[in-house]
């Protein structure tokens, strides 16, 4: 049986935002490991939540990211720097030894914002970089993971059930929770959006051995089936209304206001709407679901 002494969310006030990104540390009888990075901007939030658990940089045996998107795994290099093993699906591998593609990519999106938002990339040693595949079985930190591919968001999304317990790390294959409410964002990004994988994606989650779900953006749902459905009926409404509004004029705002509506019908305050429902949310999403439509009528 795993045995792991303790799981700890350490919150990265991304941007100033409560709950927005959040890596977890989890201490096994061999040291302890992060699950995600976070990006490099908010590397010292992280590693002040390290202090604070008494985490000394010798401590630290490996991190376990859920995909390369640069919330997620965009300061993974800091660790590798320390000599730290980075796990990550093979896809994503080749991305962090050499992340120039990748920022290149992603400063095209963001502008001006994107050393505000994201900070600096760095490659990571080779050597540290593993490669794994769905279903592989890994030991960090005497704790056993598997790799669970979880595609639809990205394709290179790996969730990791740690074996032996009821907690699987989802990253974002079960999208994002608001904090403090049960209402799910859902980050749709270009070009790697595809709704039936993410469909394929949600039944593997829906049926593993798991009973938690540790999600990166909103802490912990324990009722897998309740999160699933509402995942699966925003997601399948988003696509519906933004497929319908393709060409209608000021449609972020359009977006924005369908997107206000469910949330203020879920309990929402506002205050954490306006704060987790950003321009650039809305503007991935429009993207990524036009790209998505585009391509699957080519098909």
């Amino acid at each position: 049986m795993t045995d792991p002494r303790s799981i700890h969310s350490i919150d990265l006030m991304h941007q100033n935002v409560p709950g927005a990104i959040a890596a977890w540390a989890v201490e096994g009888p061999e040291g302890w490991l992060l699950v995600e990075s976070g990006p490099a901007s908010t590397g010292d939030a992280l590693d002040e939540g390290l202090t604070r658990l008494g985490v000394t940089p010798d401590a630290l045996v490996g991190v376990l990211l859920t995909h390369i998107h640069l919330d997620h795994a965009g300061g993974a290099w800091r660790y590798a720097q320390q000599g730290v093993p980075i796990h990550v699906h093979h896809v994503g591998r080749p991305h962090l030894v050499d992340p120039a593609r990748l920022e290149r990519s992603a400063r095209r999106i963001y502008g001006d914002r994107y050393d505000s938002l994201w900070g600096p990339m760095q490659p990571c040693e080779a050597s540290l970089v593993q490669a794994v595949s769905d279903g592989e079985q890994i030991q960090v930190a005497g704790l056993n993971f598997e790799a669970i591919e979880t595609l639809g968001h990205a394709r290179h999304h790996h969730a990791w059930h740690l074996l032996g317990t009821d907690v699987l790390f989802s990253g974002d294959a079960a999208a994002m929770r608001v904090p403090d409410t049960d209402w799910l964002t859902i980050p749709m990004p270009p070009p790697e959006f595809d709704h039936a994988a993410w469909q394929r994606s949600m039944d593997r989650l829906a049926s593993g051995p798991w009973e938690s779900l540790y999600l990166t953006h909103g802490g912990i749902a324990r009722d897998i089936a309740g999160h699933l459905t509402q995942l699966r009926a925003s997601m399948t409404e988003q696509i519906a209304w933004i497929t319908a509004s393709a060409g209608a004029p000021d449609r972020l705002h359009q977006y924005r206001d369908m997107l206000r509506s469910q949330a203020e019908a879920a309990g929402v305050p506002d205050h954490l709407f306006q704060a987790h429902v950003t321009e650039g949310l809305l503007a991935m999403n429009l993207t990524g679901v036009d790209r998505w439509a585009t391509d699957a009528s080519t098909h």
